[in-house]
């Protein structure tokens, strides 16, 4: 209920805010000066999600609205390199996501405690504001895990950024076999190989997790589990390209023939025509070996900004299945962020 109250409060102080773009561009720096300290920093996100199956099936939730994200994060650091984030969400359940302290020693080394966001593969790292996409890659939903708790080391030097972590590997909850899971990712930037920014990186993880569903929609897991992957990002004046590639050996509750094998990737091209829109395409492509079927989807989308803090995501999919007929559908994100 108390945080109910806080959501109101803040969704009142930014409806409140003056409708004309001058006014509002003015009365968003003010009250971000308000609330956002080097200390104390408080952030909200608020989205509003419809989805629409183009035939009466339950093609990616069906004919429905929803609320998937309610969110407030209250984050900061001090002298001396501490730093610490607390991060809700009102809207599901769990509601803890983000709950650590760190410190900071230099740009090559800093080190957190908690309950934080594995910074595994490029489809996770963004936050939901920032992903261009309605929903993430299937492939990293049956893969790659949202939150984990553990302790975790990230610096980075001349170009390069690595990120390690040794977590419970069962997401939000207590260590329930005493064995714990390897996460990693290593990349580099370089700024004038071609024009514009490219980004390289590489990424693993392993360990036991029993009892642990894979990913966020994965199989079950009986026991031990590797992932690796790599990925490439390209950003130049208005062009945006996008690659990665995962593969994960899982031990199963329902594998027969050894170890179930889902691997996949997914290609993404976008251009920015203003500096409010942006069209983008996705192909992506997954495969279990276990079932020995491969799956394909094409989303088409178009990001508009209406201001600073407020926007809408529009898709439309087409989810090509190994056997059956193609199901097509249609979503938006209606968001505003600050």
């Amino acid at each position: 209920m108390l945080k109910v109250i806080y959501i109101s409060i803040l969704c009142g102080l930014l409806f409140s805010l003056p409708i004309s773009a001058q006014e509002n561009i003015s009365s968003v720096e003010k009250l971000r000066s308000f609330i956002q300290k080097d200390y104390f920093t408080l952030n909200l996100l608020i989205q509003s999600e419809g989805r629409f199956s183009f035939k009466d099936d339950n093609f990616q939730g069906g004919r429905t609205f929803s609320t998937p994200n309610a969110r407030i994060s209250i984050k900061g650091k001090f002298d001396g390199g501490l730093f610490y984030r607390f991060y809700i969400n009102a809207a599901s359940e769990p509601n803890l996501l983000d709950a650590y302290i760190g410190y900071k020693f230099n740009d090559a080394f800093s080190l957190s405690a908690g309950s934080m966001k594995p910074k595994q593969t490029l489809d996770y790292i963004p936050s939901p504001d920032a992903h261009k996409f309605v929903d993430r890659a299937t492939m990293t939903g049956l893969l790659v895990g949202s939150r984990e708790i553990g302790i975790s080391a990230t610096g980075e030097m001349s170009g390069f950024y690595y990120y390690t972590g040794l977590f419970n590997g069962n997401r939000l909850r207590t260590n329930n076999n005493n064995k714990f899971y390897l996460i990693g990712r290593l990349q580099y930037t370089v700024d004038d190989l071609i024009p514009g920014t490219v980004q390289f990186a590489v990424s693993a993880s392993t360990g036991d997790s029993e009892g642990t569903v894979s990913g966020s929609t994965g199989p079950l897991l009986s026991g031990k589990r590797t992932i690796i992957g790599s990925d490439i990002e390209l950003e130049y004046e208005r062009l945006y390209l996008a690659a990665e590639y995962l593969r994960g050996e899982l031990e199963t509750y329902y594998s027969t023939g050894g170890n179930e094998i889902i691997s996949g990737y997914y290609l993404t091209g976008g251009l920015h025509l203003s500096d409010k829109i942006m069209t983008l395409a996705r192909w992506q492509l997954w495969s279990y070996k276990e079932f020995g079927t491969t799956e394909k989807k094409l989303t088409l989308g178009t990001n508009i900004d209406f201001t600073t803090i407020a926007g809408i995501v529009l898709n439309i999919d087409a989810y090509i299945p190994d056997q059956g007929n193609t199901k097509y559908g249609a979503s938006f994100i209606l968001q505003i962020v600050y």
